[in-house]
């Protein structure tokens, strides 16, 4: 398997589990003893993490493109 196709993997495994712990938490209320001080911020790392991951992703794809005009 190629790093492109690896990585594409990854992005979506990523996508799809965070997705499925923010459905978990709202419709079972996994979250609820835990203090919103906590909740909330961990929540938004992951998620920024997760799209700075796919940003990066589409620029290391971009970059890496010879037909690319801006490529060095």
């Amino acid at each position: 398997m190629s790093e492109d196709g690896r990585n594409s993997v990854y992005l979506w495994l990523g996508t799809l589990t965070l997705f499925g712990a923010v459905w978990a938490s709202l419709h079972f209320d996994l979250f609820e003893g835990i203090s919103d001080t906590w909740l909330w911020p961990v929540l938004t790392v992951t998620i920024v993490a997760n799209l700075v991951q796919t940003v990066w992703g589409f620029w290391q794809r971009r970059a890496s493109n010879p037909k690319n005009p801006n490529r060095l």
